[in-house]
């Protein structure tokens, strides 16, 4: 009777070994084949792809491209530019997905950040889009994009004019970009 408990423990033990094994297996944890550098550089090249694609227009075409690009390596820009497609296509929820997804993949990977703020900009959730806008600019104060960005929420908010005014001079005196231009213009600004 002994022998026949041992058997059971073993065949218990070994029954627990294989399944935490196939855990392990489908859930990832066992080390997988590192990928090629130069498929990370062909999906980026992807990106840019789609992106031209989006400029022009061709969004059926762009969210073709940017999937091929995910599908050859996971970079956080391809599923960025899926939302980007989405946004574009009124897909909001889709979008908001997407965009989280990329910045999950790649906590590093920032601009992300501004396509969901304008997102909730979109959305009306206007708190949720300063707080991304404002995040951002702490870490980027350069960025002509966010401040742009942040002067157009504020004014849609009903901000004051020198709020606006401030956020669009500092995005202007970093880029004169077309759109800063425009804005400025809209608004009657200096």
């Amino acid at each position: 009777m002994g022998g026949g408990k041992k058997i059971t423990k073993y065949a218990t033990i070994r029954s627990v070994l294989s399944i935490v094994w196939l855990l392990i297996v489908a859930t990832g944890c066992v080390p997988r084949a590192r990928i090629p550098d130069e498929r990370f550089q062909r999906a980026e090249q992807l990106v840019y792809v789609g992106t031209e694609l989006m400029r022009k227009g061709r969004l059926q075409e762009a969210e073709r491209v940017y999937e091929l690009a995910a599908e050859v390596a996971p970079v956080a820009s391809a599923i960025d530019g899926k939302g980007c497609v989405a946004l574009l296509e009124n897909r909001l929820d889709q979008a908001e997905g997407y965009f989280l997804e990329a910045y999950d993949m790649d906590g590093a990977y920032d601009d992300v950040l501004l396509n969901l703020g304008l997102l909730y900009q979109l959305k009306g959730q206007s708190d949720k889009a300063r707080a991304i806008y404002l995040d951002y600019l702490s870490k980027w104060p350069e960025s002509p994009r966010a401040r742009n960005d942040l002067a157009v929420l504020e004014y849609e908010s009903g901000q004051g004019r020198i709020e606006v005014l401030s956020q669009l001079e500092k995005a202007r005196a970093l880029s004169n970009h077309e759109i800063i231009r425009a804005n400025i213009d809209r608004l009657g600004l200096p």
